[in-house]
């Protein structure tokens, strides 16, 4: 900590010494220069901030997006068709691979479905 604290004193003196040689003249062309510098970055930091608050804006709206994209969609169903199954009246199959599905008794129904947002 000292030794740059000597390097900003260095500085400060150094400073005061080109100040005190300068003209008049010299000193003012400093300062506008100075001026416009400071104007330059005052521009370029609210350039900055206006683009920092628009990438907040996205990133807000990107996340409103993800949360209604995670929601699940209604499922809506309509019943088409409605079947009395009677595993008798089928004829009997052979094979190794047996339809379970095949021996159940009572009411069946095709159904519809579609998502609902």
């Amino acid at each position: 900590m000292a030794s740059s604290e000597a390097a900003m004193a260095e500085d400060s003196n150094i400073e005061d010494d080109q100040l005190a040689s300068m003209s008049t003249d010299d000193i003012l062309k400093a300062s506008r220069l100075l001026d416009n510098e400071i104007r330059v970055l005052k521009d370029e930091l609210q350039r900055n901030t206006l683009e920092l608050e628009s990438f907040k804006e996205k990133i807000k709206e990107n996340q409103e997006k993800i949360k209604l994209n995670k929601q699940l969609p209604y499922l809506v169903g309509n019943i088409v068709e409605i079947l009395e199954m009677n595993p008798e009246d089928e004829a009997e199959e052979d094979g190794a691979n047996v339809d379970l599905d095949s021996q159940r008794k009572g009411k069946c129904v095709v159904l519809k479905t579609s998502t609902c947002q």
